[in-house]
């Protein structure tokens, strides 16, 4: 039980590396490029609004659409500001 709590914990976990939500390699590297290495910046990025990440050279709606989705999947809960574009 205490070993299944803790796997939950660290699927979730704010210091998850992005390269770790395999959204392929462009949209990791503007992520990265923009100083953003850990789900838990990109949380933060997203809690200002689905603009701030669009803003990032390199990363556009597609992929933000496949970062929401592959967060969703993972577990992770998204901040309201997120929800500009329905997944």
């Amino acid at each position: 039980m205490e070993t299944q709590k803790a796997r939950e914990q660290e699927r979730t976990s704010p210091n998850r590396p992005i390269a770790d939500l395999n959204l392929g390699p462009r949209p990791t590297e503007a992520l990265e490029k923009a100083g953003l290495t850990t789900v838990g910046q990109v949380l933060e990025k997203l809690a200002e609004g689905e603009a701030a990440l669009l803003a990032i050279e390199g990363f556009g709606r597609q992929s933000l659409i496949n970062l929401k989705k592959r967060l969703r999947q993972l577990g992770y809960t998204l901040p309201s500001a997120a929800e500009e574009i329905t997944v």
